[in-house]
């Protein structure tokens, strides 16, 4: 398989309008819907079990001047950097499997089910090194970081060379410190994180769940950069059930219109300025802290959850 030549694009993050580059004016977006995109190919709002199952088999990215996601992590990158490709078609086989083992980890916490273990610990390894990187960048550089990551994976392989990889996470002595402030907490089966005193601390949900493996659904709570507070709702997958977020999403996002703007409709989909999510997890809205209570959210996902 001849090697695709480097395309001439921007990669980026953005949730609003004008963080999108003014030089971009045809924009693909994966893995979440950012304003004013061209195409968007967005698993969130289809249903695919990882972003990479969204995308076409031949996509060409010289039809774009820039790709995008509104939040960077593994599953976009994967998908950015099949598109580079030119779709999951020009993909070696192995590769795509080593891809589509990091992109549910990243979105699943747990193995892909279609994936001998020798596939899903290279592609752990993936998800491990792209998300230290993610959790050790101050938010003003996670775009540019992000960017970073998706060309050095795509040289990889465009190259064949090895993916990089890292063994273990990189937020072990983050979990450690959170807890010991005492800001790991269990209300019910609930487990609550409460980093608002941690600003710096990015920790992937797993360990939360493998810290406290007993809950069932768990609330992360943080500061929205923008002010206010941010939340991150979900299912523990480690346990087996099929609990389904969904219900408590739309309960979340009703609450949320009802304070009034800037929530543009009481629905948890793309668009509605309001919270959002699949059937394992979501969180609130991206462009603005949540008028909801800390206790307010707990209540509503233990009940959510017993419906």
């Amino acid at each position: 398989m001849p090697k695709p030549n480097r395309p001439r694009l921007r990669i980026f993050t953005a949730t609003r309008p004008e963080q999108v580059p003014s030089l971009c004016r045809r924009v693909l977006s994966v893995d979440g819907a950012v304003p004013g995109a061209a195409v968007t190919y967005d698993h969130h709002q289809t249903g695919e079990r990882i972003n990479l199952d969204a995308l076409p088999e031949l996509v060409d990215p010289t039809q774009f001047d820039g790709i995008a996601t509104t939040m960077a992590d593994t599953d976009a990158l994967a998908s950015v950097v099949a598109v580079l490709m030119g779709g999951p078609a020009r993909l070696q086989p192995r590769v795509k499997a080593i891809l589509e083992a990091a992109s549910h980890r990243c979105d699943h916490l747990v193995a892909h089910p279609d994936h001998p273990s020798e596939v899903d610990e290279l592609g752990r390894g993936l998800d491990n090194y792209v998300g230290g990187e993610l959790a050790h960048t101050p938010p003003s550089r996670r775009s540019a970081t992000f960017s970073r990551l998706c060309w050095e994976v795509f040289e990889c392989v465009r190259s064949g060379a090895a993916l990089p990889t890292r063994d273990q996470s990189a937020w072990a002595a983050a979990v450690a410190a959170v807890e010991a402030a005492g800001q790991v907490t269990m209300e019910g089966d609930v487990l609550v994180v409460d980093l608002r005193e941690h600003r710096r601390v990015k920790v992937r949900p797993d360990a939360w769940y493998l810290l406290r493996p007993e809950c069932r659904a768990a609330v992360i709570v943080d500061g929205h950069p923008r002010g206010g507070t941010r939340f991150t709702v979900g299912r523990n997958p480690f346990r087996g059930e099929d609990l389904d977020m969904r219900p408590t999403l739309t309960a979340l996002a009703v609450a949320e219109f009802a304070r009034g703007p800037p929530a543009l409709r009481p629905e948890a989909t793309a668009g509605s300025e309001n919270w959002g999510g699949r059937r394992e997890v979501g969180g609130s809205p991206w462009n603005y802290g949540s008028r909801l209570g800390v206790g307010e959210v707990v209540g509503m996902v233990a009940r959510g959850r017993t419906r």
